[in-house]
């Protein structure tokens, strides 16, 4: 009987067990096995009277230790109604416990009584005794002898002494109860007050005017009264603004906790209680035993592990650290609670991390994927709101971004791994993605030109290796014609004796006429030059003439403006000018006059000078004439000297051109393998800008990217098949000469190769 509704913090630290485990429970959970049974039933019988109960106690710890205390058990009223038990206990003096530890073994052995018993409890009874009951029995034993008295007067009929004796006796009696009533109301007063102030009624009143010890004995009680009230407003302003705390807590968002300096829970406020219902389910799975219900309580270092190490009792600021439970992030600040120097507690802020941690790890396993070339994943959005869904989304769209470049950008190059080279990046980027973009698709034109470029120069070099192959076939046979064209040439050889004898003798008269031909071109030199002289000087005159007359203009020109200055310098005059304006008048006209003659003269003197510059230069046309045929009969005085020197050179010239006809014989011969070799190498290379040709096949591009401009320019630059002229020697060669142009013509099959 008698189960457990609350305890304080210093019964759970004496007791060793913790709150969780004495709420609730019987009263003798604590119970050694060395307190007597007597002492129990003494103390439930006395509180079933309604009595307060005092007494030693010894209990035993959870870890199987004891402990003694002096309990004070008192019943708690309320409405006049016993609701509850109290017992407070305090440490008992020392000495007592081997005296009481006697007496608890004596009682278990039933070697003595806890109630007194035979004479004693008889004396314990009469002093029990209510006062009241008391004083009649003492009233009645002093008004025994005081009538006894009384009844020997009056039969002595001393009726004097009688009355008097009945006052004194009446007096006594009346002064004894006055004094027992007074005394009774008193300490029922007393006793009415005490309990109304154990279940927390103030304001009683009390007679204070009293100057007797029972006026001292309610003054103290009064006294009493008023400092417990003082008190207990202080208690109930502390717990109002604890209240208020509490509320404030309650109110808060943030999950809340408050334990005491035993680690051990007395506040939660809704939010973690809210908090740890959601992750009830999670925290069983490494708690089994976890209930949200019981941890008011219980203690906190089933859930922290640093209270154990004793680092959240040695710190003086606030403790932050993470805690991991079933699978649940949790965010703890713990901090201690001093109270006057003392710590009395600690509050804890919780935060359930667990959200927050998967979107960190889901963000992180997105960016390790992306890391790895993984770009597929995307973050969740439905379980997100607020700025982790945005965040999200915007990693989300950023990752859509990279995989949509990636993708074209790999499309592209598994397109050209694959040689098709007309695929481009069509999507819109912005920034460097489309720089990236523009790079990539302008390679992809720029190879694709490249290669159409050297597709038509494949197949410019295989028609020119064709060509090449048909020009060699074609040198070959002129070679081979070259050869019969030799013969040919050496029949030529002797008409061509014939023609030096004859060159010899038109030589000889050439030269007599040039040197005639000389001697007057000379003499006709002279006289240019002369005739050019004189023109030069007619040139010189003309000029000077035309110095002078211009001279003539300016004097005419100044004499007009002289004139027209007395003119007007005249008119100022009046009547006294007039004839000098008369004269004036006329010298300008004179002036004027003489700037037309000078004009005139001008003009015909300038005409003169332009025939004569015309003459002069007809003149020096006729000398340059001369001049340069007197330089022609010299060159061809020359020619002739150089073509009686070429005569005699001719014979030898002739033998050598025998020899060269022989070297030219061999030099045939072999031309002809090496336009044998050079046609096979033609037809090598055909084969080569086929398989270059077959090879660029293999790339697939698109036809607006080709350059149209390729192939002109390389038929452009191509050589020309058909053999070259070669130089031939013209000082060999007869030099205009009517004779021998039909030989030399003759020769041309030889001059082409």
């Amino acid at each position: 009987m008698g189960r457990i509704t609350y305890v304080n913090d210093a019964f759970v630290e004496t007791s060793g067990f913790t709150r969780d485990e004495l709420i609730g429970q019987e009263h003798n959970i604590v119970r050694h096995p060395d307190m007597p049974a007597a002492a129990y039933e003494d103390l439930w019988k006395t509180l079933k009277q309604l009595r307060p109960w005092q007494g030693m106690v010894k209990n035993r710890c959870k870890n199987g230790d004891h402990y003694w205390v002096e309990a004070n058990a008192m019943p708690l009223f309320k409405d006049g109604k016993v609701y509850e038990y109290l017992s407070v206990r305090h440490p008992p003096k020392r000495d007592l416990i081997p005296a009481t530890e006697q007496l608890y073994k004596k009682l278990s052995a039933d070697e003595v009584k806890l109630n007194p018993t035979g004479l004693a409890s008889i004396t314990k009874a009469i002093s029990e005794i209510a006062i009241a009951k008391k004083n009649a029995f003492v009233v009645a034993a002093f008004l025994g002898p005081i009538f006894l008295l009384m009844y020997r007067l009056f039969l002595t009929q001393e009726y004097v002494l009688l009355a008097g004796v009945a006052l004194v006796a009446m007096v006594a009696s009346a002064l004894s109860i006055n004094m027992i009533r007074v005394i009774t109301d008193t300490l029922e007063t007393a006793i009415t007050i005490c309990y109304r102030l154990s279940s927390g009624s103030f304001g009683n009143k009390v007679n204070l005017k009293r100057e007797d010890q029972l006026g001292d004995f309610l003054r103290g009680l009064y006294c009493m009264e008023v400092k417990l009230g003082v008190d207990l407003a202080d208690f109930k302003q502390g717990l109002a603004e604890s209240k208020r705390i509490t509320q404030a807590l309650d109110n808060v968002q943030s999950p809340v906790m408050v334990a005491n300096k035993n680690f051990e829970i007395i506040y939660m406020n809704d939010s973690v209680q809210r908090m740890f219902k959601t992750a009830e389910s999670d925290i069983r799975n490494q708690l089994p035993g976890f209930s949200v219900d019981k941890l008011m309580g219980s203690n906190v270092d089933q859930y922290h592990p640093t209270v154990k190490g004793g680092i959240l009792e040695k710190s003086q600021e606030p403790l932050r650290t993470q805690l991991i439970i079933g699978g649940r992030h949790m965010s703890i600040i713990a901090s201690p609670v001093n109270s006057d120097g003392e710590r009395i507690g600690y509050v804890t802020e919780w935060q359930d991390r667990t959200h927050e941690v998967l979107i960190e790890q889901e963000i992180d396993h997105l960016v390790q994927g992306v890391k790895a070339g993984d770009l597929s994943a995307r973050i969740k959005l439905t379980d997100k709101e607020g700025f982790t869904k945005t965040l999200s989304a915007g990693i989300n769209e950023l990752t859509d971004v990279i995989e949509s470049v990636f993708s074209d950008v790999n499309r592209v190059m598994e397109n050209m791994a694959e040689g098709d080279l007309t695929t481009a990046i069509t999507n819109e980027y912005q920034g460097v993605y489309a720089e990236c973009k523009n790079n990539i698709n302008g390679t992809l034109a720029k190879l694709s030109n490249f290669i159409i470029q050297i597709r038509d120069a494949a197949d410019f070099i295989d028609s020119s290796s064709q060509e090449m192959a048909s020009g060699n076939n074609n040198l070959s046979h002129r070679a081979e014609q070259q050869a019969a064209s030799l013969e040919e040439t050496a029949a030529s050889m002797e008409e061509l004796a014939s023609t030096v004898k004859n060159n010899a003798q038109n030589t000889v008269q050439a030269t007599e006429v040039v040197n005639s031909a000389s001697q007057l071109a000379q003499k006709g030199g002279g006289v240019v030059k002369l005739a050019i002289a004189a023109m030069q000087e007619i040139n010189e005159s003309s000029n000077k003439i035309a110095e002078i007359i211009g001279v003539i203009d300016e004097i005419a020109f100044q004499t007009n403006l002289l004139a027209l200055n007395a003119s007007v310098e005249a008119a100022r005059a009046g009547e006294q000018g007039r004839g000098f304006s008369v004269v004036a008048t006329e010298v300008r006209n004179l002036a004027q006059r003489s700037a037309n003659a000078a004009q005139q003269s001008n003009e015909l003197i300038q005409n003169s000078v332009q025939k004569v510059r015309a003459g002069t230069a007809f003149v020096n046309e006729t000398g340059i004439a001369l001049t340069e045929i007197v330089e022609s009969v010299a060159k061809v005085g020359d020619i002739v000297a150089h073509i009686a020197s070429a005569s005699s050179e001719q014979s030898a010239g002739i033998e050598q051109v025998n020899q060269a006809v022989s070297q030219m014989d061999d030099i045939t011969q072999q031309n002809a393998a090496l336009a044998e070799q050079a046609a096979a190498g033609s037809i090598a290379m055909s084969e080569q800008s086929t398989h270059m040709t077959q090879l660029l096949s293999f790339f697939r591009v698109n036809s607006k990217n080709g350059s149209a401009a390729a192939r002109p320019v390389a038929l452009s630059n191509r050589v020309p098949v058909a053999p070259v002229r070669a130089p031939t020697k013209k000082a060999v060669a007869p030099a205009a000469l009517p004779a021998s142009k039909s030989k030399i013509d003759s020769s041309d099959e030889w001059e082409e190769f």
